[in-house]
């Protein structure tokens, strides 16, 4: 298995059950992206681009806010 695929798998079970969602959706993108690169280009719309930015946005600062919950020596 690819590095990206086991962070998606680590967050699920490292973090919280509220970013599982989320690490669901990156794992869909990655697969996407890997079939892009495979056999195709320009697949992704822009209002795809647009969402994936979003919910990047989101995640970061779920994360953001569990570091500062829980380990707050690491806030940076």
């Amino acid at each position: 298995m690819g590095h990206h695929q086991k962070i998606f798998e680590a967050v699920k079970t490292a973090l919280w059950k509220p970013t599982e969602p989320l690490a669901d959706y990156f794992e869909t993108c990655r697969r996407k992206q890997n079939h892009i690169d495979c056999d195709a280009s320009e697949v992704a719309t822009e209002m795809e681009a647009q969402e994936l930015l979003r919910k990047a946005e989101k995640f970061q600062t779920m994360v953001k806010n569990w570091i500062v919950r829980h380990h707050p020596a690491f806030n940076v």
